[in-house]
């Protein structure tokens, strides 16, 4: 089954090093948390969690607010 993405935070940093991604995306049963560092090539973190409300509280955990984060939720929706 395909997953769509719920939310998508972003850095607002471009580049292989400095950019970092949060996303949470869901199968429709599930939701998925994934950390990612450095873009598409970087490292990733991934965890699943039953509940939306589990994934979005993870995520801000994890959101350092020292950032500039940018929700880009809405560029994934058609």
């Amino acid at each position: 089954m395909r997953s769509t993405v719920v939310r998508h935070w972003w850095n607002g940093t471009w580049g292989r090093l400095a950019r970092r991604d949060v996303y949470i995306r869901t199968d429709g049963a599930t939701f998925e948390l994934e950390l990612r560092e450095g873009g598409t090539e970087g490292r990733s973190w991934k965890r699943s969690y039953d509940e939306l409300a589990q994934a979005e509280l993870e995520a801000a955990r994890h959101r350092d607010p020292a950032m500039r984060w940018t929700d880009i939720s809405g560029a994934h929706r058609l």
